[in-house]
């Protein structure tokens, strides 16, 4: 009777274990937090944005974009955050230009895999050599969203 009742027990570990994979470090929950601007916050147009992660996978980096509300599209800053050892973040972001006072924008934080960093880094290097920055109608789909934040410009 013993026989039956281990394999019942493997098939369903295993099973379970099929279920769920960690996409984080050592089998952790990957975590990338937001944590300055605060939700419905005030920005300048030069402006830090500062978080928390844990876990990230290797191979990706957290990417600061912000996204203009009354544009629709969406802007991947400079470079990726500055990641420090502990995990904490921050990355200098662009609120829009000189005029674009008391608009709305989002700072969202996103994991990007290596091709959604090139998809970013092809956009800023052909805005810049146009001196044009039109905007990412989407983010590219190795771009995971993992925090967002809406603020208004002061």
């Amino acid at each position: 009777m013993r026989k039956p009742l281990v394999c019942v027990l493997l098939t369903a570990s295993l099973m379970l274990g099929a279920c769920h994979w960690p996409d984080g470090k050592n089998g952790l929950s990957t975590e990338v937090k937001i944590t300055s601007p605060p939700d419905r916050g005030r920005v300048k147009q030069t402006d830090m944005v500062k978080g928390t992660s844990r876990n990230v996978p290797n191979g990706q980096v957290i990417w600061v974009v912000v996204f203009v509300h009354n544009v629709g599209r969406y802007f991947p800053q400079n470079r990726p955050a500055d990641v420090q050892s502990d995990g904490d973040w921050a990355s200098v972001s662009y609120f829009g230009v000189a005029t674009d006072s008391g608009l709305m924008f989002d700072a969202i934080a996103v994991l990007a895999d290596d091709e959604s960093q090139t998809a970013f880094n092809n956009y800023l290097t052909e805005a810049r050599d146009k001196k044009e920055w039109h905007g990412l109608e989407e983010l590219p789909a190795g771009a995971k969203i993992y925090s967002r934040v809406t603020v208004t410009r002061e």
